[in-house]
This record gives C-alpha cells, structure tokens and sequence, in this order.
C-alpha cells in the first residue's frame, strides 16, 4: 500500500529500512526516510510511518514484555497519536 503519495513509498519500502537496525536503536520515521534517500515532503504520513514500524518491530520481537521498554512506549505512543488524529476528525 502506498504510504507517501509525495514520494511514491509503500509499507515495505519503511519496513525494509528495519533489516539494518541494530537490536534496541529505535529508529524515526525521518531516518527511516534517510535510508530511502529522501525526506519527507508534506508530512501528512509521518503518523502512519511511525505505525508501521513500531508494528512491524512489535511483530519481529517479543510480545509478552514484562519490563517497561521503549518498544512498548514508541507502540503506546504512536497509537495515541492515532486516537488523537481520529478525535481531530
């Protein structure tokens, strides 16, 4: 699915960008877009970006933390900037 109309970038173009990540480096959706040779143009999906990497780590490590981490947190964070956008509408 196309993510970043602007740059024609798909899901998988920012969840490949996560095979070069060393274990407990959180990466942002701007650095994630450096490894595509790019940036960001209007903005409007850095929201949706930061989703599906913090999706797509939550589905690569382990889902039964018992210790406060920052996975969980980026998770917890992003899902609230979801419902804040939704509450916007």
């Amino acid at each position: 699915m196309i993510v970043c109309s602007c740059r024609v970038l798909t899901d998988e173009d920012f969840t490949s960008t996560l095979a070069t990540e060393l274990p407990g480096c959180p990466r942002s959706a701007a650095d994630a877009y450096r490894c595509l040779g790019c940036g960001p143009e209007c903005g409007r999906c850095l929201i949706t970006v930061r989703q599906i990497l913090a999706d797509a780590r939550a589905a690569a490590r382990c889902h039964d933390c018992t210790e406060d981490c920052a996975l969980r947190d980026m998770v917890e964070a992003a899902n609230n900037d979801e419902v804040l956008l939704d509450a916007a509408e």
